[in-house]
């Protein structure tokens, strides 16, 4: 009896919930998802449950980013917590805290004038932003979505230009090497997208400071973040998602190391 009650202990003990090892009191790297003032759009037609409880720069948190921050745990030497992002306002002098941001659905931008000024400042101070998730006219509205950041990039630091990068960047490089730049999005390529003419297919564009050092980049005609969230629950393509984790870290390495 004696040896059935200490095997029934034991047993008890392992039936508990699973704790995690995963603890660091001081993570070396946080960064910021970007929350800024969006444009109203017939695309809530299409997206009927998102406004407002999930507007465009809300997209695809918080599991793309807990999936991210896991990933940077399990494959770099960055020191990283579980809370390893934070929302934070555009227009808050608390974005000058973080040298990584993400910026979701920037299409969708209609920036005040102090989101502006905060923007171009935080460029100005040398901080790093990743855009994500936006597209060519015709797929969500008829708004070049490229077009909408390059205008509120131009206002913010009018000295600046966004181009097209290719596979040769150092930044596709800085960790993992990507083998090329030819990937299927995450949405927009079905038969039915492609019967009205909605095909696209992801680009990547980027803007530098006055030393060629890369200060933000932009997945156009892609969602690097839906690949996360969806490879985390497992409804994303395994060749294009490890693509996209690749990308990701890359663009954290060359932030912290450029």
């Amino acid at each position: 009896m004696k040896r059935f009650l200490i095997l029934l202990v034991l047993a008890l003990l392992c039936a508990g919930p699973a704790r995690s090892d995963w603890y660091e009191p001081e993570p070396e790297f946080v960064y910021a998802r970007l929350q800024c003032t969006n444009r109203l759009s017939e695309a809530w037609s299409i997206w009927p449950n998102y406004f407002p409880d999930n507007p465009p720069w809300h997209h695809d948190y918080p599991l793309a980013d807990e999936f991210f921050v896991g990933l940077i745990h399990e494959l770099t030497g960055v020191r990283v917590s579980s809370k390893s992002y934070k929302v934070v306002r555009l227009d808050s002098d608390e974005i000058f805290k973080y040298p990584f941001m993400y910026l979701s659905e920037p299409g969708f931008l209609d920036l005040t004038d102090k989101e502006v000024k905060n923007l171009g400042e935080y460029i100005g101070r040398g901080g790093f932003i990743m855009a994500d998730d936006f597209r060519q006219a015709g797929y969500v509205s008829n708004v070049n979505e490229l077009e909408v950041l390059r205008h509120y990039l131009k206002l913010a630091v009018p000295d600046r230009e966004l181009v097209r990068l290719d596979i040769t960047h150092p930044i596709f490089h800085s960790f993992y090497d990507i083998p090329d730049l030819n990937m299927e999005p995450p949405y927009g390529n079905t038969a039915a997208d492609r019967a009205l003419g909605r095909n696209f297919f992801p680009q990547f564009w980027g803007m530098s400071d006055e030393k060629g050092n890369l200060q933000l980049i932009a997945n156009y005609n892609n969602d690097i973040g839906d690949f996360w969230k969806y490879l985390d629950k497992g409804e994303a393509p395994l060749q294009e998602s490890t693509r996209s984790i690749r990308m990701g870290i890359d663009y954290v390495m060359y932030a912290l190391t450029h």
